[in-house]
């Protein structure tokens, strides 16, 4: 009973993590790879039989279904395999990553061997149920055909080139509207072309109209430049007016300014 209660403390801690011996690793490691193993060689077996015949839908469904059990064996212990691993640190669970990378990509692999299967297996089945289905109807035509007659070949052949008739006048139908569909494609290309090169012919003029805009704006810059010189010329002008008649009135031009008498006369005054 002590020991009893000694394991079932061991494996306490060792669901917690507090516990996790390489032992146990190593054992879930062994049992997801022979389980894997054990899938492949199954998985590489044909559908055929003992006897070299190909095996019925039934048996291929109750084939598929072991793979699958197989498979969820190997999932289940490769979970195993994960949980053991929480227990131990990560330096320790990183020897361990490419182990279970490794058995997680060939159970890839299997399963998808085995959704091949599965498909051939469905694959064969949707073709044994339309060959017996074309079985019973063909025994079924040769169960109600008699002799045929000249007459009814004759209508049959009658009817053959009627339905033939119509198939190809169909055919010309369909040919013309075609042929109008391209008629009528071809027209809404030349409309689409003549619309591009008007679109085209509209950008020159604009481009034309924004030259002649920066000419216009350079030749009423240069302009205004100019008209603002002349005022300043003005200006100065007016200015000197004025400081000569100042200096005349004032008598500080000693005379040599020539102004007026009255000018000066306003002065001495």
């Amino acid at each position: 009973q002590g020991s009893g209660q000694s394991c079932a403390f061991q494996a306490r801690l060792c669901l917690y993590g507090r516990v996790a011996g390489p032992m146990d690793l190593d054992s879930q490691a062994v049992t997801a790879e022979r389980a894997l193993s054990e899938l492949q060689q199954a998985v590489q077996v044909t559908s055929k039989d003992a006897r070299g015949k190909s095996m019925s839908v039934a048996e291929r469904q109750k084939q598929i279904a072991s793979f699958e059990r197989l498979a969820q064996r190997v999932k289940n212990a490769l979970e195993s395999y994960k949980l053991e691993l929480r227990a131990l640190s990560r330096e320790q669970q990183a020897e361990h990553q490419h182990r279970i990378r490794t058995i997680e990509e060939a159970l890839r692999q299997a399963r998808t061997q085995i959704d091949w299967k599965r498909l051939d297996a469905e694959n064969a089945a949707g073709t044994g149920a339309a060959a017996s289905g074309a079985a019973s109807s063909s025994s079924g035509q040769e169960a109600d055909s008699g002799p045929v007659t000249l007459e009814q070949a004759v209508a049959t052949a009658d009817k053959i080139q009627n339905e033939s008739q119509s198939s190809v006048a169909r055919s010309l139908g369909m040919v013309l509207q075609a042929e109008q569909v391209g008629i009528t494609t071809l027209g809404m290309m030349h409309g689409q072309d003549e619309q591009l090169a008007r679109i085209g012919e509209d950008v020159e003029d604009v481009k034309a109209n924004i030259a002649r805009s920066r000419k216009l704006v350079g030749q009423i810059a240069r302009g205004a430049a100019r008209d603002r010189c002349i005022q300043m010329l003005c200006v100065l002008i007016t200015i000197a007016i004025l400081v000569c008649i100042t200096l005349a009135i004032t008598g500080k031009d000693g005379g040599e300014l020539n102004v007026p008498d009255p000018v000066r006369q306003v002065g001495k005054e």
